[in-house]
């Protein structure tokens, strides 16, 4: 680094200020900053340590701009000199020396310190070197540091480590006014306070602390009151220690340890507050946030179904109870599994929790059976009951409903395909699809079975039809090979079309939703289609030149059930007679909507003119050209025949004739 020749040079043999030795142990290099206290106008000294090579190091000083303004030498200047920077009084170098501090911009001062001109030569202990004037903004106990940072260090001649030279930091205080208590807090007021999450009615752990403290030197403040109020929701603040009223001595701090119990479920909010006699704030707030918490069980289902016929096997069914997190849940506590109506047709394989608690996430399985010993109809009810901190009491969920249906002639329904397989319908779109369906029988094997019946067969979504061919089928039946139930579809556009058949019959197998099939219907065709087609030509038709054509039209259609086609043309017009619209022509077209380009043609002479327009289409693989032409041609002035003109005339000299008898009358 070369200095530039405006610094000043330190004088060589310059005493060293009380108290600094000439020779000390060998110890780190080391660039220090002072912390100041004072008022308006502060003064902060650098000092340099050394004990190795180092012949020029440079260190920027980071501060606050807001609040800290450097007094500068020429403050015109785009880097200006820091004023007290350069060698001061009591500096002692070997050989000519320079110290050079630069604000470099609105938060940071750049110094360098250096030899000069004598390369290699190492700096020599001086400390101070030099000082930094302040005017400083702010209220009394405010602090605002001074970090520094190496950035550069040379030694013989070379650059070294940033670590060669430590750097201890500095600061500037605002001193506060004698006889005078000024309050401050960590956090500060204003900070929100969050106090983490409880079981509604329970304190929350561990407590938040508020560090109160006093930055006057000579007089104490008291801490006369703390109290809250909860904007949204509810609850209570508690402060666990210091008892308050709280007195705050001199230059000490004081911990407030608080807690919150929240009041009601999710995120309580609030502000706490202290209050004081300082002679800088009576009242301090706190926006606080208390978040409560409640066990949130829940069933996979209000109603088992049970449907068995007579010897068969028993029945089975199941309700999972879960106590699910994301809704500020807690573990749910003494719960117990409560029978509100019982019946001895229907027992539990499994009716009791995994324990008395059920914890955030955790699922238990409640199984219930019934006997096919006789036909009928059975039906029991439970409940889950825990404890509730919200109301103080016991809470329930929905009563759960299990239901038997015995029967000893109920049909069993069975299909070709099974339950749950594919039916895929393919078809050029906007037209039907040749049928495909099930071939269904009643699979129960007794003949004194009731007949299977089909209730209903509906598809989800409308682009489907479906035809019940046969709804009735005796039990001991077997498959007779055809469709029973046929479904088609008819695509709105090229694309595939998902959908549910569901079958809804009396059979004891039944689900409770009814017999499902899921559905595709696939529309085949081009995705994109235009008017003219591709390389096709849109003719404007023939005008004198100077005159322009009406105006014609390219469409392009997106013949898509679903997504975007993007349409992205480039047009060369030679002779520059054609105009469209949009220019450039641009666009995205929903599905099954068309958009258009439009063109018009002002002939330049009378000849024949085209442009060819190119379009990029990812969506068809390849692009589409089109072709637009218009003519120029002459004006024709209409002329007539001999016999037009003596008509003509006759009809002139008439119409003087009657004009003369009106004048003479």
């Amino acid at each position: 680094m070369i200095f530039d020749k405006s610094l000043r040079s330190l004088t060589a043999g310059a005493t060293l200020l009380a108290g600094v030795a000439l020779a000390v142990s060998p110890v780190a290099a080391q660039f220090t900053i002072s912390d100041e206290t004072g008022s308006g106008t502060v003064v902060t000294t650098l000092g340099f340590t050394a004990q190795n090579d180092i012949a020029q190091f440079t260190v920027d000083i980071t501060f606050d701009g807001t609040s800290l303004t450097p007094a500068v030498d020429n403050p015109g200047n785009s880097a200006p000199t820091i004023t007290d920077c350069l060698a001061s009084a009591g500096a002692n170098w070997d050989t000519t020396n320079a110290t050079s501090c630069r604000l470099i911009n609105a938060n940071t001062i750049r110094v360098v310190a250096a030899t000069g001109f004598a390369a290699n030569v190492p700096l020599d202990t001086a400390d101070p070197f030099g000082t930094i004037t302040w005017t400083v903004v702010g209220d009394p106990g405010d602090v605002f540091p001074l970090d520094a940072t190496v950035v550069e260090v040379l030694a013989n001649g070379a650059n070294q480590p940033t670590s060669d030279l430590g750097v201890s930091d500095g600061s500037i205080t605002i001193a506060v006014p004698p006889n005078e208590s000024f309050y401050t807090s960590n956090p500060v007021p204003g900070s929100t306070i969050d106090f983490g999450s409880a079981v509604v009615g329970q304190a929350t752990s561990p407590d938040e602390t508020i560090a109160v403290s006093n930055a006057s030197t000579d007089t104490a403040f008291d801490i006369t009151a703390a109290a809250g109020n909860f904007g949204v929701g509810s609850g209570a603040y508690s402060v666990t220690s210091p008892a308050i009223p709280a007195t705050v001595a001199p230059s000490s701090t004081v911990n407030v340890n608080l807690n919150c119990t929240p009041g009601a479920r999710g995120n309580n909010t609030g502000t706490f507050t202290l209050t004081t006699d300082a002679d800088n704030v009576t009242t301090a707030d706190y926006p606080t946030v208390c978040t409560g918490l409640a066990p949130n069980v829940q069933v996979s289902s209000t109603s088992i179904s049970l449907n068995g016929v007579v010897g068969g096997t028993a029945p089975t069914g199941s309700v999972d109870v879960l106590n699910p997190s994301g809704n500020f849940t807690s573990d749910a506590n003494n719960a117990v599994v409560n029978t509100t109506t019982f019946a001895a047709e229907i027992s539990a394989t499994s009716d009791v929790l995994a324990d008395s608690t059920i914890s955030v996430d955790e699922v238990d399985s409640l199984g219930y059976q019934c006997s096919t010993a006789a036909e009928g109809t059975f039906t029991e009810e439970f409940q889950i009951d825990y404890d509730d901190p919200i109301s103080g009491g016991t809470a329930s969920t929905a009563t759960v409903t299990v239901t038997c249906q015995i029967s000893d002639t109920a049909p069993i329904y069975n299909s070709a395909p099974m339950p749950g397989t594919l039916i895929a319908l393919v078809t050029g779109a906007n037209s039907q699809s040749p049928p495909d369906g099930l071939d269904i029988n009643n699979d129960n094997t007794n003949p004194a079975g009731d007949a299977l019946v089909i209730s209903s067969a509906v598809a989800s979504d409308p682009v489907f039809t479906v035809n019940v061919v046969n709804s009735s089928f005796d039990a001991n039946v077997a498959a007779d090979g055809n469709d029973d139930i046929e479904v088609t579809c008819t695509p709105p556009g090229v694309g595939t079309i998902n959908g549910t058949l569901t079958v809804q019959t009396n059979a004891s197998n039944q689900p409770g939703g009814g017999f499902t099939y899921p559905l595709s219907c696939e529309g085949t065709g081009d995705a994109l289609t235009t008017n003219p087609d591709d390389r096709g030509t849109l003719n404007l038709g023939t005008v004198p030149p100077g005159t322009t054509t009406g105006e014609g039209l390219i469409n392009f259609t997106n013949n898509q059930i679903d997504g975007d086609i993007t349409v992205d043309c480039s047009v060369t017009d030679t002779a520059g007679v054609f105009t469209f619209t949009p220019d450039p022509i641009l666009f995205t077209i929903p599905a099954g909507d068309t958009e258009s380009a439009a063109f018009q043609c002002t002939p330049s002479d009378i000849s024949s003119f085209t442009a060819d327009v190119s379009c990029t289409l990812p969506v068809r693989g390849q692009g589409l050209n089109f072709t637009v032409a218009c003519a120029g041609r002459p004006l024709v002035i209409p002329t007539m025949s001999r016999w037009g003109l003596v008509v003509m005339s006759l009809v002139l000299l008439l119409v003087a004739g009657v004009a003369g008898r009106r004048m003479l009358a």
